[in-house]
C-alpha cells in the first residue's frame, strides 16, 4: 500500500469521527489507534525484508553441504575408475606401438592383479574380444556359510560368440555360478562350446604344486624366444590345444578350442601375446 493511499484512508477515517465529541485524552487515544493501524503494514513489510539475510545464509549453508557431498563422491569414484572392472573399446586403434604396453585391458589387469595377488598380463587381440574374466579360489566352506580359501587362478575367455539363451539352461554354468570359490569380475559366463581361447593364470605361490606341474607337461617348443609346453588334448571337452609357460613363478596356460581354432592360429596367438607381455 502506498503512502498516498494511507493518507486518503486516514482522512476518511478522521472525517467520520469529526462529529463525535470527546475530550483531549480520548482524542489522543483515538489518534494513537488510528496511526497504529496505518503503521502495522509497514512493520509487517519491514519484518519480511529482515528475513532475507537469514534465508540467504541458510541457503548458502545448504548449498555448501550438498556441494561438498557431491565433490567428495566425485573424488572417491574418480579414484575407483583406475581399477574399474571394465575394458575400453576393443580395437587395434587403441593399442599403439611403443605406448608402454597400455591396452584396453589395462584397468582390468590392475583389478585382477589385486584379486589374484600377483601381476596379471592380459593379451589383447582385436580379432577375438575378451568375453569373460573370473577368479577361482581354492578352499572350503566354514559352517555352511563362510568360504575360506586363497585365489589361485585368474581365468579369461576370448570369443567372437556371445552368451545366449542356452547359457541360462546350461548345467555347467549353473554349477560355476553357484560355486562359492568362483568370482566373476568381467563379462558373462559362456558355455564351453562357445569358447575360442581360454587363458588361465596360476598364482605360483598359492596354487598347489601338483596343479602347476600338470599345466607344464607337454612337448617343449620355442615361441618368440620363450620355452613353452605344447600338448594336443584330444580327450578334453571340447578338444583343445594347450600352450603353457612360466612367467617368474606364475604359470600362463592358453587353451584353444580345436573345433574353432587351427593349430597355426594358436601358435600365432601365443607369439603375439608374448611380445605384448615383454613390452
Amino acid at each position: 500500500m502506498t503512502h498516498e493511499k494511507d493518507e486518503n484512508r486516514l482522512d476518511r477515517t478522521l472525517k467520520g469521527y469529526q462529529e463525535i465529541r470527546m475530550d483531549e485524552e480520548g482524542k489522543r487515544e483515538l489518534h494513537e489507534k488510528v496511526m497504529g493501524s496505518v503503521r502495522q503494514p509497514e512493520k509487517r513489510q519491514q519484518r519480511r525484508w529482515d528475513m532475507r539475510p537469514v534465508f540467504s545464509f541458510m541457503l548458502a549453508g545448504f548449498l555448501l553441504v550438498v556441494g561438498g557431498y557431491f565433490l567428495a563422491n566425485e573424488l572417491i569414484f574418480s579414484e575407483d575408475k583406475d581399477t574399474s572392472l571394465t575394458v575400453e573399446e576393443q580395437n587395434e586403434d587403441v593399442v599403439e606401438k611403443g605406448n608402454g604396453g597400455i591396452t584396453p585391458y589395462t584397468s582390468l589387469e590392475k583389478a585382477a592383479s589385486a584379486k589374484l595377488g600377483t601381476e596379471v598380463k592380459i593379451p589383447f587381440h582385436a580379432d577375438v574380444p575378451l568375453q569373460t574374466a573370473f577368479i577361482i579360489n581354492d578352499g572350503y566352506i566354514l559352517d555352511d556359510e563362510e568360504f575360506i580359501g586363497d585365489p589361485v587362478v585368474a581365468a579369461f575367455v576370448y570369443s567372437t560368440l556371445e552368451s545366449g539363451e542356452e547359457e541360462e539352461k546350461s548345467e555347467e554354468l549353473n554349477k560355476l555360478k553357484l560355486s562359492p570359490g568362483t568370482d566373476l569380475i568381467y563379462g558373462e559366463f559362456l558355455i564351453n562350446d562357445k569358447h575360442m581361447i581360454g587363458l588361465n593364470i596360476l598364482n605360483g605361490e598359492t596354487t598347489h604344486i601338483d596343479r602347476i606341474n600338470r599345466n607344464l607337461i607337454g612337448e617343449e617348443k620355442n615361441i618368440a624366444g620363450k620355452t613353452v609346453y605344447y600338448s594336443h588334448r584330444k580327450d578334453s571337452i571340447p578338444e583343445s590345444f594347450r600352450i603353457s609357460f612360466l612367467v617368474n613363478e606364475d604359470v600362463y596356460a592358453f587353451y584353444f578350442n580345436a573345433e574353432r581354432v587351427s593349430e597355426s592360429y594358436a601358435y600365432a596367438f601365443v607369439e603375439k601375446s608374448l611380445k605384448q607381455m615383454e613390452e
